[in-house]
This record gives C-alpha cells, structure tokens and sequence, in this order.
C-alpha cells in the first residue's frame, strides 16, 4: 500500500482493508454541484452463499457502483465511487455483492457522516444547518436520529428512582407530561399528554412493587399531580417546589402593592417609587440597606431602601400585612424552618386582596408546602430542562411530528450527555 493510499484511508476513516483505491482522485460535477470524487474498488471472495450455504459453486457477475458519501474537508461535496463486485450462486442461482462495515446496506451516507450528523445534532443546531454542512438532506439527518433513538430502550417498565419531579411542556400544539430523576438530573419519559388519564395509564404499566419504592414526588402547586400521586405511588410524600411557593407569593405582593399604587396621585413620591423599583419589595428585608442612604431617582434624594418602603406601608395597614407575611414566607423557606411557615399561614387572616388567594392554596396543601422545607428535593432541574427543549425547539422554528421532536429532546440530553467538567476519572 502506497503512503497516499494510506493517507487517503486515514482522511477518510476507512479502515476495510478490502477497499482498493484505483485511481487518482477527481473533480466532476454530481447534480450539478462540482465534487470532489474518489474512486475505489470492493473485491472479495465470500466464504458461502448468503441464501443457500454453499460456497463451491460462487462465480463472479460483474461490478455495481455505489456513490458513497464520505467526509468533507472543504466547501465542496465529497464522494466515494465505490465498485462492488457481484457474485453468482450456481446452485440456488441467487444474486448478491459484498458489503463493507464503511456504509451500511441500502444506504449512500458513509458512517464517518453519519456519526459527524449524530455529533453536530448534540450541538441543538437545525436539521437545516447540518443537512448543508454535509451535503445531504434534512430528511436525511432526520432519519439518521431516529435510527439512533431505535438504539435506546426509554420505554422500559421495570425500575423507578427513588425520587420524582414532574412538570410539563409545551411540545407541538399542546401541553406535555416530563418526569425525572431528581437525585441524577435526567429526564425518565416525555408523555404526548399531560392528563391524568395518559399519566396513570403510562406509571400503572410499572407494577406496584416498583411504584412503592418511590419516595418523594417533587412538583409545582398543580392539583391534579397532587391528588394523582397517592394513587400511583403509595408511599411516596409529596414536595411542592420552594420556587413556585415563593413565586405565588411574591406575585400576590405585586397584584397589591399595584392596588395600592392607584390611590394614590402619580405625580407622589410614593407611587413612583413603587413603579419604578417595584424589585425593593420582593427582596428580603434583611438584605435591604438601613444605614447607608443611596440616590433613588424615583424621588430624587437620597434615602435607605427601608425608609422608602416604609413610607409605601404606611399608605395602606393591608398593604403592610401583605408585605410581612411575604417576608416571613421569604425567610421560613430561605431557613428551612417548616415551624415559621406554618405559624405564618395559620396565623394568617383575611385582607380582601390577592394574598388572600395565595395563602389559602398554600395552606391547603400544607404538608405537601411543609415538605419543601423538609427535604432539598425539587423540580427546578426539570425547569432547566424545559428550558433546553425550548431552544431545541426556538432553533427548529418549531416541529410539527412530535415523535422526531422528543427523539432530539432525548439525544441531546440522556443518551450522549456530556460529561460535566468536575467528573473525577
């Protein structure tokens, strides 16, 4: 073998020693576009008939050109003219050539491409972008991740983690049903639906062994998962998400301190401080500065953010109660203190405005909220998670087949997700 060959063989990953270049390579046109164009030859004789099983009776018939797509080191398409030799059976008169682990039967894609494809569609670039970067079609792409996903068995039904998160998504035209690991950050499945009829049908194919050993189901204040979890899995607690308590709250706060912006003149000084630093009051008072007076362009002096609020709380007494309870809540769970929580909600009474809403739902649920506290779990990863598929999807511009669109969602983040760079070897 001459240094040339072997140095095409290494350019193009080709590693069948039954691949014999033939000639020097050539610029042509293919389909109009100018190519780059190697040419070789497969020629070996096959132990038996792949059809009947004898091999005394195997004469040669001829050669069949396959155009092959292989790597590309430049703007131009690159292809392998490769000329497979047929073969004859004189006993049962069957047909057929040899075939190389270089490309796979029936196909034109080289692997070399195929797992180039398979690493760029990690990257969340569109179908688009790769199909012209190798010179083949988006379908093409399409194609190659869905026989990668055959690959991977994520229906399976015979073990659960010890620790769940739901949540949902919007995938094509509707809301859809993802749970996860929470102790490994994974994503278990993808639903089409998140109704709780698609939901209990998916977990009771898990038998009942398996759905005992579950242990805490982390979610969002979402009634039916709350009401849906005993069911399916008897000894697991429930744990709303410490994000969505603060959320529920913090925006209450907001609807209120709103209400109370309109009585009074926009031209005060008190309403444009709560318009135009409405965040002060979603900070924790203990953060805010009681000392140290700063510019507030809102009022144009110099004040401490404390002093500022509290002339805002003195506008209206319900306003002021909404604004503690916002900050007991705010500190109980920043604390871990499940007794402060729960003093704060019982503790709580009417006020006529939004916090009323709020509190009431957390106090419905008051040991799925309690258990927040009581355990670090949660479903913030899967709010990550979401957030990948989004711009999965934002890079699509959408995707109408649902399946290719979890089959993207499931390469990229379970079955070749990267290892992080704190891994220790």
């Amino acid at each position: 073998m001459s240094l040339t060959s072997k140095s095409i063989r290494f350019a193009l990953e080709i590693t069948d020693p039954n691949v014999i270049f033939t000639k020097d390579a050539e610029i042509e046109p293919i389909q109009g576009v100018t190519s780059l164009v190697y040419y070789a030859k497969l020629s070996v004789l096959p132990e038996r008939c792949p059809q009947c099983g004898f091999s005394d009776r195997i004469v040669r018939y001829g050669f069949d050109q396959e155009r092959i797509i292989v790597p590309s080191f430049s703007y131009r398409p690159t292809y392998l003219k490769l000329s497979c030799q047929r073969f004859r059976c004189k006993h049962c008169t069957a047909i057929f050539q040899n075939r190389t682990d270089y490309v796979r039967p029936h196909c034109v894609v080289s692997e070399p491409v195929r797992q180039k494809v398979l690493f760029d569609a990690l990257s969340n670039r569109s179908l688009t972008d790769i199909s012209q970067r190798y010179h083949i079609s988006d379908k093409t792409v399409q194609r190659i991740i869905d026989e990668e996903a055959e690959l991977h068995n994520y229906h399976q039904t015979t073990w659960l983690p010890e620790h769940l998160a739901f949540d949902e998504f919007k995938a094509t035209n509707k809301m859809n049903f993802i749970w996860g690991d929470s102790d490994h950050h994974e994503i278990g499945s993808i639903l089409p639906s998140r109704t709780s009829y698609q939901i209990t049908k998916y977990f009771e194919r898990f038998s009942l062994q398996v759905r005992q050993q579950v242990k805490t189901v982390s979610l969002d204040l979402n009634a039916g998962y709350i009401n849906l979890v005993p069911r399916l899995f008897p000894n697991a607690k429930i744990v709303v998400d410490r994000f969505h308590i603060v959320q529920m709250v913090s925006t209450a706060l907001n609807m209120v301190r709103v209400q109370v912006m309109k009585t009074v003149p926009k031209s005060s000084k008190e309403y444009r401080f709560m318009k135009r630093e409405w965040k002060v009051f979603l900070k924790r008072f203990e953060e805010l500065d009681a000392v140290r007076p700063t510019y507030h362009s809102s009022v144009g002096y110099y004040d401490t953010a404390v002093n500022l609020i509290a002339m805002c709380l003195d506008l209206d007494s319900d306003f002021r109660t909404a604004y503690e309870t916002y900050q007991a809540i705010l500190s109980a769970v920043k604390e871990r203190d499940v007794t402060a929580l729960e003093r704060t909600l019982n503790n709580y009474y009417a006020l006529n405005n939004r916090m009323d809403q709020s509190i009431k739902s957390l106090k419905k649920y008051q040991e799925q909220v309690s258990n927040a506290l009581r355990y670090h779990y949660s479903n913030g990863f899967l709010e990550g998670i979401n957030s990948q598929i989004k711009k999965i999807k934002n890079t699509a511009y959408g995707y109408r087949n649902w399946a290719n669109f979890i089959n993207r969602i499931f390469l990229e983040r379970v079955w070749f997700r990267p290892l992080s760079k704190n891994t220790v070897n």
